[in-house]
């Protein structure tokens, strides 16, 4: 009898759309690969959109290198594939094809051209799970830094004009210390520090004279940055799981819920619906993730962090 009523309570669909489990959640951190090879993995993600601009741009194209941190932007008038596929070229075209691109699931990331592309070129296409923006955190947080350097460049100026801060931006971005490796993008991809026009005459003499990294240094100064790059990956892994459970295990055919992404309108949100289902398992993933179809009472088939 108490295993039948435990059964029969845990099938209630109203109690597993509004109950949330208490306790850590599931679900432990798991780092991505680094490799300390030049522009081997880029992380590519859309940040806006901003007002139009007077020249139409609304979104910024953003390009990462995982090792050397070395930033792209690119302002665009829209985040469809052919304009995605152009800046990527363009890209391509000063540093070489990619080994691996990681990037969110927009649409102009899943067309059939944009996936024409990818093959054409031979690069390992890696994608989120839906609602894990962590799974490409090395542009999240770059997106941050520059939202935030552009509303204090635009402050007090013609708001249509954002998109002429941008190159300062990315050469301040691109010539400053990095926390973790303890040098600038700039010195691990080209030895030095570019100039940009905020640095006085000292400044100069001072990357003349001092900050040139010599080809024997380089490869040495490299595998030291990896070293602080895989230190902190370990760093930020003990962080995270420290207040995490490790997920739980399922198996094909089991049926899941999944939790939604409520949109903050500004109304109450006491009362929504915070889990959606149940899936069905037809799959299971590397590093806690599934591929879930619906049943009856969903519609969609999707990849997902699940949660029973």
């Amino acid at each position: 009898m108490r295993r039948f009523i435990k059964k029969y309570v845990s099938a209630c669909l109203e109690c597993a759309h509004h109950k949330v489990p208490g306790g850590r959640r599931e679900g432990e951190l798991h780092p991505i690969e680094k490799y300390s090879i030049l522009f081997h993995t880029i992380h590519a993600d859309h940040l806006g959109p901003f007002i139009k601009s007077k020249v139409g741009n609304c979104y910024i194209l953003v390009i990462i290198d995982s090792f050397t941190k070395f930033i792209n932007t690119t302002s665009v008038k829209n985040t469809k594939s052919l304009t995605t596929i152009k800046v990527l070229k363009d890209h391509i075209s000063f540093f070489g094809v990619p080994t691996r691109l990681i990037r969110d699931r927009g649409s102009s990331f899943t067309s059939k051209s944009f996936k024409d592309f990818i093959v054409e070129y031979g690069i390992k296409h890696v994608m989120n799970a839906v609602a894990t923006p962590r799974a490409n955190r090395q542009v999240e947080r770059f997106n941050r830094t520059i939202t935030e350097a552009l509303a204090t460049s635009n402050h007090g100026k013609d708001e249509k004009a954002w998109d002429e801060h941008i190159r300062d931006i990315q050469i301040g971005l691109n010539t400053t210390v990095h926390k973790t490796t303890h040098k600038s993008p700039s010195e691990l991809l080209f030895c030095f520090n570019i100039n940009n026009r905020s640095q006085g005459i000292l400044s100069t003499i001072i990357n003349d004279t001092l900050n040139v990294i010599s080809s024997d240094e380089l490869e040495s100064v490299r595998e030291e940055a990896n070293k602080r790059i895989q230190a902190q990956q370990q760093k930020d892994v003990d962080r995270y799981n420290r207040h995490r459970k490790a997920g739980r295990k399922y198996k094909v055919g089991d049926l899941v819920r999944i939790e939604r992404q409520v949109p903050h309108d500004g109304k109450s949100q006491k009362l929504v619906i915070k889990y959606q289902g149940p899936y069905r398992i037809i799959k299971a993933l590397p590093h806690d993730r599934f591929i879930v179809e619906d049943t009856p009472l969903s519609r969609k088939i999707m990849v997902v962090g699940t949660k029973k």
